[in-house]
């Protein structure tokens, strides 16, 4: 990577971090709120559940006003939206204030990773490695979230974790401001626009076979992603009787989170190295295979073999991520990317956003160790997605042999 091209990594990656640790500190205070507000876990689910709905909902028309207004504009409205609302809901006195507070940090929010993936994928020449990259980054933001929101809530209280942990989001708008994300010389002649082509080509274009598959795998994924995510503090919470620095419920919870959650580093990244080189397909579809039975067994298992199964699973889901960005990426041409990842996003983070509410919902009615059981469903749906994405490419790569179907890439 050049100089530049590292600058937009470097951003792009401490931008990720405090993205997804944004999210992370309400799953962090459920208990907190749970006891203040008198909540059960349905509710609790559904308020996570308006949170990532918001954070899906955004991020079509975030893929749109990427390719008309530009990244930079997009990203301070994300990130100055984000801060704003936070230090409000730190102040909300009342519980319709606080979830009111929650739908406006996913929706602002929601806009980052259209703008992530666009700008990396368009300006540096070995995405796959910089999205491995850049999702490792916001593993650190997944693990340093939980770890910093239980201490700080534990002792100062969960107003004054979203206060604190609203100022970052400042500090990164100032420095965007001295990132150059102007497009490549090559994209400006292209042009950004469809507004030449009928609706029906429009739609061929968004939703061809293949976008059609890569579109579901992220839904599959997401789901067991966000319902892992809402409920990972308060499960490890409960389902282990480890006696660390004598913290309570909420900081062990949040530390162990942490602990698992670091494994997405190092799965990021592997699967940014991996994403470089061919038949990713093939990968795909293994990497989904071997995640499976690890979240399967979380419901059954309690102490170190929970948090050893957790660490395994949460290493080969973070696997994943940068392989279907850079899948997308692949299919899809550089004028109409912030787009196409905005539909991307949409889908996934509007689906996945139920997992919260469903896994609320399994909690409440059949108790918390069910969580991981309902979540698994999604994951064993992965499966079979990536094994016919793997069926179209072999299927297709036998068509360009012959000369009667032109390259996926």
């Amino acid at each position: 990577m050049d100089r530049e091209e590292k600058k937009i990594v470097a951003l792009a990656g401490c931008s990720h971090a405090l993205s997804h640790g944004n999210l992370l500190i309400f799953p962090t205070v459920l208990l907190l709120l749970q006891k203040e507000f008198s909540l059960s876990y349905l509710e609790l689910g559904v308020m996570g559940n308006i949170m990532t709905l918001a954070y899906g909902l955004g991020a079509l028309p975030g893929g749109m006003i990427y390719n008309s207004l530009g990244p930079k504009k997009l990203y301070l409205l994300c990130f100055l939206g984000c801060a704003m609302v936070m230090i409000l809901v730190a102040f909300s006195s009342r519980l319709i204030f606080f979830t009111a507070g929650l739908a406006l940090l996913g929706a602002f929010g929601s806009v980052y990773h259209p703008w992530a993936n666009s700008l990396i994928t368009s300006r540096v020449r070995e995405y796959g490695r910089a999205l491995g990259i850049h999702g490792a980054a916001g593993n650190i933001g997944l693990v340093a979230a939980p770890f910093l929101t239980g201490l700080i809530a534990s002792y100062l209280g969960w107003r004054s974790a979203y206060f604190i942990l609203a100022l970052p989001g400042i500090a990164v708008s100032l420095w965007a401001l001295f990132v150059d994300m102007s497009p490549r010389e090559e994209v400006k002649k292209e042009g950004g626009s469809l507004g030449q082509r009928s609706a029906t080509e429009i739609m061929k274009t968004y939703f061809s076979s293949p976008l059609i598959l890569l579109y579901l795998a992220n839904m599959m994924h997401s789901f067991s992603f966000y319902g892992s995510l809402t409920f990972l503090p308060t499960y490890m919470a409960k389902r282990t009787s480890f006696q660390i620095f004598s913290l309570d419920s909420v900081a062990l919870g949040g530390m162990l989170s942490a602990i698992v959650l670091f494994m997405g580093v190092f799965g990021q990244y592997s699967g940014g190295v991996l994403s470089q080189r061919p038949n990713l397909e093939k990968k795909f579809f293994a990497l989904s295979l071997i995640a499976f039975p690890f979240i399967f067994a979380m419901s059954w298992t309690t102490d170190y073999l929970l948090l050893i199964l957790a660490l395994l699973f949460f290493f080969f889901n973070f696997f994943l991520q940068p392989m279907n960005n850079t899948l997308l990426a692949h299919y899809t041409p550089e004028k109409i990317r912030g787009t196409a990842f905005g539909v991307f996003f949409f889908v996934a983070f509007g689906f996945g956003s139920l997992a919260s509410s469903f896994s609320g919902w399994i909690a409440e009615t059949f108790g918390l160790q069910w969580v991981f059981m309902g979540l698994s469903s999604s994951a064993f749906l992965l499966i079979i997605v990536t094994f016919f994405i793997l069926r179209m490419k072999l299927r297709l790569s036998g068509r360009e042999s012959q000369g009667d179907a032109p390259s996926m890439r």
